[in-house]
């Protein structure tokens, strides 16, 4: 029997949209086709939204601000203003939940709205939660939710300490789309992408905003070294493109949005990124040493941190140490070939389809 699966999102960086799609994808791939992405922050109240998301883009650049935010936040979880939170999209929630009679609603985003839909509506769906990032906000944690997929088995061992029962915890990894796992001709790359094949690749991944304020200086200073090759991919930010490009410099390419990022990630020796989940965990599957710029308080700052205890990562906190680490790095083969092992030993693989098949087993139990 087919099952209604209804998974739920948030537009609040990239990575949230990308492990649903990853998680629909698996579904589909298994046969089950009845798949609602609901980003039930954009449906609901498409302004508030957009304006909370240009609040958090420009939180960024404010780390003290949004270290209070996202800090201060954990603090009100068991507080009465929690009840406004798990208000947020229930009416919409409910209309689909109506029409569409899910058997299971699996979230990407701390959503509380799915408890609430869950206790009022005697309907007694299961709700997962898919947490996106190497440190759990207190958002995702409730004694409601049924199971937890997470990164790491030191994040399991936080949740045992907040009294979560281990059956309720799954130590999936993150979702990511398949093509990053898939074997690709290293040299016909270097040949798509125009890159000579005996000079290191630098990929600089200016994340979904391309907010990062130092990158022509950053990418001159890489570019003066003659066995460098500098990648930047800015997203959807056309005037940062615009910028790079009028700087003339030979070993420098300059991409906008790349759909088959994954082939960059390949044929790069390090990234030089921000500590997004969904980033890094791409980096953890190809093996790509990273260099983390300047992460601001939260989950970003908990990222680097727990990717530099590991030894997959340095951080860099200004534009002289992004380009000195980066250098020291790439003449380093020791230390570029110790960090690959380590993060081959952090990477989970086929999360999707691990997820998929343990969301399955608990239906049918």
């Amino acid at each position: 029997m087919d099952k209604n699966i209804l998974i739920t999102t948030a537009p609040f960086g990239n990575g949230h949209k990308m492990v649903a799609t990853a998680i629909k994808n698996a579904f589909i791939k298994k046969g089950y086709n009845n798949v609602v992405v609901v980003d039930l922050f954009t449906e609901t109240h498409p302004k508030v939204t957009e304006a909370i998301k240009k609040a958090y883009i420009k939180s960024y650049d404010f780390g003290k601000a949004y270290s209070k935010l996202y800090f201060g936040s954990e603090k009100l979880t068991d507080k009465p203003v929690v009840e406004l939170y798990r208000n947020f999209g229930y009416r919409k929630l409910k209309n689909i939940s109506e029409v569409f009679k899910p058997h299971v609603i699996i979230n990407t985003f701390p959503i509380l709205a799915s408890l609430k839909l869950k206790n009022n509506q005697g309907m007694n769906i299961p709700v997962f939660n898919i947490v996106t990032d190497y440190y759990a906000h207190k958002l995702w944690i409730s004694k409601e939710i049924d199971k937890f997929y997470i990164a790491t088995d030191e994040l399991q061992e936080e949740f045992k300490k907040m009294n979560i029962p281990p059956e309720k915890i799954v130590v999936s990894g993150i979702p990511i789309r398949d093509a990053f796992e898939e074997i690709e001709n290293i040299s016909k790359l270097h040949t798509k992408y125009n890159f000579k094949r005996g000079k290191r690749i630098i990929l600089i991944n200016s994340g979904a905003f391309g907010v990062f304020r130092d990158i022509k200086k950053v990418c001159r200073e890489l570019c003066k070294h003659k066995n460098i090759q500098v990648a930047v991919v800015c997203g959807n930010n056309i005037f940062l493109k615009l910028k790079l490009e009028s700087l003339g410099l030979r070993n420098l390419r300059v991409f906008g949005f790349v759909e088959d990022i994954h082939e960059l990630y390949k044929i790069a020796c390090c990234m030089i990124t921000k500590p997004g989940g969904i980033t890094l965990t791409e980096a953890l599957s190809v093996q790509l040493p990273l260099i983390i710029i300047k992460p601001v308080p939260g989950q970003e700052k908990e990222n680097a941190l727990y990717f530099e205890r590991k030894g997959a990562a340095i951080i860099a906190y200004n534009s002289y140490q992004i380009v000195n680490s980066t250098v020291d790095l790439i003449n380093n083969p020791e230390l570029l070939s110790a960090m690959r092992k380590n993060m081959k030993k952090m990477y989970n693989k086929s999360s999707s389809e691990r997820i998929v098949e343990d969301v399955l087993g608990s239906l049918k139990v």
